[in-house]
């Protein structure tokens, strides 16, 4: 990975083009045979309207230089394809300071069809020709004619082939640098169409546009809305509502802390200004109809970066839309569920210079009731700042008021580092829970276990621990293996050699889950197809897990532009959480490297079939938190709320070296248009929340008051032999004593 290259795109927010001003600035439809605005390898001939590789050996191309004027800024290049049989697609172009001489084909990157003419991936040219490809498409190409493009964004490229009216077959992002072996840090201004002389297809209506980010124009005309004064250009203010093209800002600036209120009626692109000094510099929240996202921005001088990316419906007719500054913090929410003012926030993040003027810049939308006024949000007076613990791949257990966290933590032969807490964020370190044998378990590389799952199995009241890890003598032969114990924290042993739960299947994960069928099954990640999640019936019974292999189902395939990073094309780690009849199965995507995330896809049954969100990824990078994964759902000490656990990197650059735990609230929110409830998280964050709701706190016996009675029973608790339980550890230190008993009675008082 080129550390320094990611560092820089984070650092940098990652600038991206959205509401940006799009000019076609070439189009060829090869109705004229003449190939003279290109330069050509090989041979390829424009006839009949359409562009084919004629000759013989490899392949030919055409390219194209952008003119000079157009250099350096975004661009888009596609293309249509017919009756593809072999390889060919496009070319971007790009050159690296890591090139010992100049490529003897081409100097970059091609989207391009597989040899079959039936899948699609991006690959690169090395100096001596072919190099290699970047996560090749599941999905096979069924139509006979498609449409392939390839969008370049201030250090990144997504390709999308779709079918000829927009349907999508499959999309990649991917950034220079991310794969190990690809040698090009940066993009030229060199475009192109390249094909196999054995592939039978041909292409029709090469296009190429540039893209540039838009500014705030001249602001000349005054506007009112309710008792602001604006300053405005194109937009006008008709009996309280705000339509047309164009832009506006306060002709006052806010300070301190202060909250607006819209109702926006969104269409095309909106977008909402706050703390602008003038009119380049400030933030600014845009909600995307087309892409269906919310993006928070930073504008300095003109130019804009994203700190935050989040997939969200945006629905058509008036939602609600805050934003609240208070304490250095911009709380912004879009009520797209029609909820009240709990819902939660949907960006926040602390930020500098909020003071400045507010307004928007709309294209089609239209905004009313527009209110200004003192913040309304508090930070409440117990709060948590994730993370909450340290560690990697987090599996979390609770039982008996005690949460267990389990985390890939090893120290010799010692595995698995235990961590215990009453109210999922304040945790004390406990014990290992597995301890290698190293003759019994020798047909297992004792270096290799990771991954860490415990799960309870009611029937016969045991704790299951399973793990990834790897066959001695077989590297990168990755197996499930499992251990009991009758305590969650351990040990959890394992009698005789360890016993993979399919012994001829690479895969890694296992986690278990109860079926609304009263069945037991277990996740797992498997190798095919870059990485696809499998679920698959199992057997807990006395110590033992069977697998059922005949039940063995892909659920899960890595087939969306969130689940491709380059690096991997992968899908892992599937968690499921029932709710309201469907099973939820939250995944992570891509590399826990490189940016990660976590989607979910949802079915009625739980072998599948498994819808994927539209609304994917449900947790997302931002510009200060990066990777973040590996996620599992619980509930709160209470039972009433919800929260998903999750991983990320410790620092923004660091690869994922090093990782921290975290967790967010979830909602279950109605779905307005019909069907399940759609799941929203609150994350990832960095800045106080509310601690999980424990109403029982100080109720330790539950009979919904607080009295001395409670205070017994901690006394009780603390001459006790028994293990410590997180119902009793009122002040969260991690032990059962008087602190606990002084913290029930000042609460009498």
């Amino acid at each position: 990975m080129k550390k320094i290259f990611v560092t820089l795109l984070i650092l940098a927010c990652l600038c991206m083009t959205a509401f940006a001003k799009e000019t076609v600035i070439y189009e060829n439809d090869f109705s004229n045979s003449s190939l003279s605005d290109f330069t050509m390898k090989g041979t390829m001939k424009a006839e009949d309207g359409t562009l084919k590789a004629v000759g013989s050996g490899s392949s030919a191309y055409i390219a194209y230089d952008l003119p000079v004027q157009y250099q350096g800024m975004d661009y888009r290049v596609e293309v249509d394809y017919y009756g593809s049989n072999n390889m060919g697609g496009l070319l971007i172009g790009a050159t690296s300071d890591k090139l010992s001489q100049e490529p003897t084909y081409f100097s970059g990157y091609t989207a391009t069809t597989n040899s079959s003419g039936e899948k699609v991936y991006i690959a690169y040219f090395s100096e001596t020709g072919w190099g290699g490809n970047f996560a090749p498409g599941t999905n096979n190409i069924t139509v006979d004619d498609f449409h392939m493009s390839v969008m370049v964004y201030k250090g990144a490229m997504t390709f999308r082939a779709t079918t000829l009216d927009g349907k999508l077959i499959q999309e990649f992002r991917y950034e220079p640098g991310d794969h190990e072996n690809d040698i090009y840090d940066t993009f030229t201004s060199t475009v192109g169409i390249r094909q196999y002389y054995a592939d039978a297809g041909y292409f029709d209506n090469f296009k190429v546009t540039v893209i540039e980010d838009d500014v705030i124009p001249s602001l000349s005309t005054s506007v009112k809305l309710g008792d602001t004064a604006f300053k405005a250009n194109g937009l006008k203010v008709k009996d309280g509502v705000v339509s047309g093209n164009g832009a506006m800002l306060s002709e006052k600036a806010l300070s301190g802390d202060y909250r607006i209120e819209y109702s926006v009626a969104n269409k095309n692109v909106s977008r909402f200004y706050f703390g602008m000094r003038d009119t380049k510099n400030g933030y600014a929240l845009e909600l995307d109809e087309k892409e269906q996202e919310i993006t928070l921005f930073k504008i300095e001088n003109g130019a804009f970066s994203i700190l935050s990316k989040r997939a969200f419906i945006i629905r058509e007719g008036y939602c609600d839309l805050v934003i609240d500054i208070h304490d250095g913090i911009a709380s912004i929410f879009y009520n797209n569920f029609f909820l009240d003012e709990d819902t939660m926030p949907k960006v926040e993040f602390y930020l500098e210079n909020l003071d400045g003027k507010f307004g928007m810049w709309l294209n089609g939308g239209s905004v009313q009731l527009l209110s200004v006024g003192e913040s309304e949000v508090e930070i409440p007076d117990e709060y948590f700042i994730n993370p909450v613990n340290s560690g990697a791949d987090p599996d979390v257990l609770y039982y008996n008021g005690t949460y267990y966290l389990y985390v890939y933590e090893n120290s010799g032969f010692n595995y698995f580092r235990l961590y215990t807490s009453p109210d999922l964020v304040h945790f004390t370190k406990r014990n290992y829970i597995f301890t290698w044998d190293p003759v019994n378990y020798s047909n297992v590389n004792s270096n290799t276990p990771w991954s860490p799952n415990v799960f309870y199995n009611e029937s016969d009241g045991l704790f299951y621990l399973t793990f990834a890890a790897e066959q001695n003598g077989l590297n990168d032969t990755r197996r499930i293996y499992y251990a009991h114990s009758d305590s969650p924290f351990g040990p959890f042993v394992h009698e005789g050699p360890l016993t993979p739960i399919n012994p001829d299947v690479n895969e890694i994960d296992g986690h278990a889950f109860t079926g609304y069928d009263g069945k037991t099954y277990m996740s797992f990640s498997r190798y095919d197809e870059g990485g696809t999640i499998w679920f698959e019936e199992v057997i807990i019974k006395d110590g033992v897990i069977t697998a059922k292999p005949e039940t063995a189902t892909r659920v899960v395939v890595s087939d969306r532009e969130w689940d491709n990073d380059g690096a991997l094309r992968l899908c892992e780690g599937g968690f499921v959480w029932k709710h309201g009849g469907y099973y939820y199965l939250i995944y992570a995507t891509g590399s826990y490297s490189r940016h990660y995330g976590e989607a979910v896809a949802v079915s009625k049954n739980p072998l599948g079939p498994y819808e994927k969100y539209d609304y994917n990824p449900i947790l997302n990078w931002n510009y200060i938190i990066d990777g973040p994964g590996d996620s599992l759902m619980i509930p709160s000490p209470d039972g009433e709320e919800i929260y998903m656990v999750h991983h990320r990197h410790r620092t923004p650059d660091n690869g994922g070296s090093q990782r921290d735990t975290c967790i967010a609230l979830v909602e279950f929110v109605k779905d307005p248009d019909g069907g399940p409830d759609i799941l929203v998280v609150d994350g990832p964050s960095s800045t106080p929340k509310k601690m999980p709701s424990n109403k029982y706190r100080f109720d330790v016996n539950r009979d919904n008051k607080v009295t001395l009675a409670d205070a017994m029973v901690v006394l009780k608790q603390i001459t006790s032999s028994a293990d410590y339980s997180g119902y009793y550890d009122v002040d969260a230190n991690g032990s059962i004593g008087m602190g606990d008993v002084v913290a029930i009675i000042e609460k009498i008082k």
